[in-house]
C-alpha cells in the first residue's frame, strides 16, 4: 500500500496571524479561509515542496491536531486497519455512499487523516 503524507493540521488560535507567519518565513500560500463543518475557520497553506499546512482556528486548543495522508485504496486501508485492530474514530462517505476517508487514533491519542486522492 503506498501512503504520501498530504497535510499537518494545526489548532491556531489567530488564523490571520498563522497565515503571515507562514508566507512570511516558508513563503507559502494560503488557500481562503472557509467554515468546516463543525464551524470553525480552516484553511491550507501551501509551502513549496513540502506538505500542506491545514490552519484550524480554535479559542483553546494550540498545536497538532491530525496529520493527512493520502493512499491509493482507501477501502483496502480501512479493511487492513480494521482487521489489525486500529482504532477507526470515524470514517466519511460521498454522497453516493462511497468511502473517502478515515479517521485512525495512533497510540499516543493523535488522530491521522488518510483519505484517497481528490
Amino acid at each position: 500500500m503506498n501512503y504520501q503524507l498530504e497535510h499537518v493540521a494545526i489548532y491556531t488560535k489567530n488564523i490571520a496571524e498563522s497565515i503571515q507567519f507562514y508566507e512570511k518565513f516558508f513563503g507559502g500560500h494560503a488557500t481562503p479561509i472557509r467554515k468546516g463543518s463543525a464551524g470553525y475557520g480552516f484553511c491550507f497553506v501551501r509551502i513549496a515542496g513540502a506538505p500542506s499546512i491545514q490552519l484550524m482556528e480554535s479559542a483553546n486548543a494550540v498545536g497538532v491536531h491530525h496529520y493527512g495522508y493520502v493512499t491509493d485504496d482507501i477501502d483496502q486501508v480501512a479493511s487492513d486497519f480494521k482487521q489489525k485492530g486500529a482504532h477507526i474514530l470515524r470514517e466519511n462517505r460521498d454522497n453516493d455512499g462511497k468511502l473517502t476517508t478515515i479517521f485512525v487514533q495512533d497510540p499516543n491519542g493523535l488522530e491521522m487523516e488518510i483519505r484517497s486522492p481528490r
